[in-house]
């Protein structure tokens, strides 16, 4: 292996790793947040937003799910929740 494919490859691996790490705070900071608004009865619109700026395609169903437990619950849910939802489906 060349010098500088060796470098490209060092350089390679560290980027990947870096991503890997940023993947996995990502994911600890929505699965918390996501637990927090499950035990909210009423959660907070900015704590929703930081969500949602959060989301990954693959967590999106985890999040529509939790929303939609909180509307079934509530005898009169809150357009703001019915609204994430409906953006949630489409």
């Amino acid at each position: 292996m060349s010098p500088v494919s060796e470098v490209d490859s060092i350089t390679g691996e560290v980027a990947r790793q870096n991503v890997l790490g940023e993947l996995t705070v990502r994911e600890q900071v929505l699965d918390a947040l996501l637990e927090k608004i499950d035990h909210d009865r009423y959660p907070s619109s900015t704590m929703m937003d930081d969500v949602e700026r959060l989301l990954t395609p693959w967590r999106r169903e985890d999040y529509a799910e939790i929303l939609l437990a909180k509307v079934r619950q509530d005898r009169f849910p809150s357009r703001a929740m019915l609204e994430r939802l409906i953006r949630l489906s489409g």
